[in-house]
């Protein structure tokens, strides 16, 4: 077999697998579905906005039609750099059964083969839209030399910046594999730039985060494309710069097909940074187990333990504290923009820490054993360290921060100072009865099996509809603390009857201690029994 045919064979079997990945997720079709819906009015507008884009031109109505050209190339050149970049960073650099691929063909042709099936799956529609959008130019323009300068433009935009992609993709691939520090922060980063995205969306200020990138890239042979693309009616757009862009186009493809080459083999045949950061974290554990075995039983202490750990090296089994998280972006946006944190704040808080705390390890006290859960059930009396340990490795992270975040932002709040008791107390107790009330709820809907977090990366995490009764039940627990100390209600409350806004926020936090309570306990009960009645199939 040659080597262009393994190229195709390997391409082949890649578009096949993500051909059946997403024929057996019903929800990635429905995804799929939606954005199809999404695109075809947007990319119909595109082609009219093409039309009219090259009817302006050619009647003088458009001042500066290079901008225009350089603006909506620029943008697209960096829609697709990043595309292909998060593409080749979260699934296509990691192919299944990637050291069997290995043995059998060379990086060289494995890389080929998984460039070549990204660039049918998206390259090729990529492009036939540009002949679309090239058509409708040049008929706008009235200019049959304007459409094959156009798509050249619009292609050699495309490829370039998805092979920038997978560079930027490869070498944050390499430095995570070689460095033990950027392995570690990797997550935390990937966190921190998702926050950022959606504040950028939210508060609707894209264009003015794009704007010095556009400024930085319009000097550059990035910025050609829009004198390429506009040869054939500006005449401010530069012949020299049209060729130039041509030129370096075709020498970057060249040398980017060597350095991407290099790249994937230090990748893939590196024996990174993994053996350091295990030593380190067995390390640090060996410390942690010896301190909280001198407050703990041991059995207890090791559920705590093994939880934290299984956090450190695989955080995206904690993917489901995003959603908590989420309910924080409005009121977040909310004080940036004000410059106050408002009476509500703490209330969100409050909610959150404790939405949090039960989603973290004790909203699926077996099936979070994997692998091991065998010989965790047969040890001798397991249940109730079990139980136990998982409440507590959720409680023990989190109750110090929700007591330090309530107290402090109550205060500067304008809420009364005997708010910032009642809260942090309410706090407090919501921790501790949400990882206790999460083991029951998991327990009556666990999940053993691994499912596909992404194309390559499968984990096991709590069921959806124990997440969803969880956070219904957590709602109600918290209800009787958001009600009393609501400022709406309290004022409404004290002009009715006469009752003061203090007793009111007593009265929620002792109704919240006194729901939370009882909850608990009977959820921690039900875990306690599930676990002792678990058999093996």
């Amino acid at each position: 077999m040659t080597e262009w045919n393994r190229i195709r064979a390997i391409a082949r079997t890649e578009l096949r697998r993500t051909s059946r990945a997403i024929q057996q997720d019903a929800g990635q079709m429905i995804a799929f579905g939606f954005l199809a819906l999404f695109l075809v009015p947007f990319s119909l507008s595109g082609l009219v906005g093409a039309y009219v884009f090259g009817e302006q031109i050619a009647s003088g109505g458009l001042e500066t039609p290079l901008h225009w050209g350089r603006l909506v190339l620029v943008y697209g050149w960096l829609f697709v750099a990043v595309f292909s970049g998060y593409r080749a960073y979260s699934s296509a650099l990691r192919p299944d059964r990637l050291d069997g691929l290995l043995t059998t063909v060379s990086h060289r042709d494995l890389l080929g083969g998984i460039v070549l099936s990204e660039v049918l799956l998206w390259g090729l529609a990529t492009v036939l839209y540009g002949v679309a959008a090239s058509l409708a130019f040049a008929a706008g323009l009235r200019s049959i030399v304007a459409a094959p300068l156009a798509l050249l433009a619009i292609c050699l935009a495309v490829f370039t910046a998805f092979a920038t992609g997978f560079l930027v993709a490869l070498v944050v691939r390499n430095a995570g594999v070689r460095s033990p520090r950027l392995a570690r922060l990797r997550t935390v980063a990937f966190l921190l730039a998702a926050i950022a995205y959606v504040a950028l969306i939210y508060t609707q200020n894209v264009t003015a985060a794009l704007d010095p990138v556009f400024w930085l890239l319009e000097p550059t042979p990035i910025g050609w494309y829009g004198d390429l693309a506009l040869l054939g009616g500006a005449s401010e757009a530069s012949p020299a710069r049209g060729v130039g862009v041509l030129v370096a186009s075709v020498l970057f493809l060249l040398a980017s097909a060597r350095v991407l080459s290099t790249l994937a083999e230090w990748l893939w045949y590196a024996d990174g940074a993994h053996a350091e950061v295990d030593a380190a974290s067995t390390s640090a554990s060996t410390t942690d187990g010896s301190r909280l075995e001198r407050y703990l039983p041991r059995s207890v202490a090791g559920v705590v333990l093994a939880d934290w750990k299984r956090a450190r090296r695989a955080p995206i089994t904690l993917s489901f504290v995003l959603y908590p998280l989420i309910v924080l972006i409005n009121p977040i946006f909310s004080v940036i923009q004000t410059g106050t944190i408002g009476s509500s704040f703490p209330l969100w808080i409050v909610l959150t820490v404790g939405w949090v705390a039960g989603v973290l390890f004790t909203l699926n006290v077996l099936g979070n054993e994997g692998a091991v859960l065998p010989s965790t059930v047969l040890t001798a009396g397991p249940e109730r360290a079990l139980v136990v340990g998982h409440v507590l490795a959720g409680t023990l992270l989190v109750a110090p921060i929700a007591v330090i975040l309530t107290a402090g932002l109550t205060l500067l709040s304008p809420r009364p100072l005997t708010s910032v008791l009642t809260l942090t107390v309410s706090s407090f107790v919501l921790v501790v009865a949400a990882a206790s009330i999460a083991t029951g709820i998991g327990a009556v809907f666990p999940r053993y099996e691994e499912i596909n977090v992404s194309r390559s990366t499968k984990a096991i995490v709590p069921s959806t509809i124990a997440f969803g009764i969880y956070s219904v039940v957590i709602a109600l627990v918290a209800l009787p603390t958001l009600v009393g100390h609501s400022s709406v209600v309290g004022h409404v409350i004290e002009s009715a009857f006469g009752t003061s806004q203090l007793s009111l926020a007593l009265g929620g936090t002792i109704g919240t201690v006194l729901l939370a309570a009882p909850v608990g306990l009977l959820s921690m009960r039900y875990a306690i029994r599930s676990v002792e009645r678990f058999h093996l199939e």
